[in-house]
């Protein structure tokens, strides 16, 4: 299934709310983060479902690496610690 980040839904009379709602919940799933509801004129209105993308940790398809460890130096304490240089905490 694509990204789906914003769903509007325009013009939708009083008596459809409840249905429009309820279609978009399906369609989104746990993935909601808010539904807003505004009124345009009459008794009609705009409804906007935004949806969260998944945590990155979580993500299909991404690989990630390892950082690369900085070489021992006087700038990097933890390292010339454990190179045998020793130093003061």
């Amino acid at each position: 299934m694509g990204r789906i980040r914003l769903n509007d839904e325009r013009e939708i009379p009083l008596f459809l709310l409840p249905h429009i709602i309820s279609k978009q919940i399906r369609k989104t799933g746990s993935r909601i983060y808010r539904i807003s509801v505004k009124r345009t004129h009459w008794h009609h209105y705009n409804v906007s479902v935004r949806t969260k993308a998944l945590p990155r940790e979580l993500a299909p398809g991404r690989e990630v690496s390892a950082p690369a460890q900085a070489p021992p130096g006087p700038g990097n304490r933890n390292a010339a610690m454990e190179a045998g240089r020793g130093g003061s905490v």
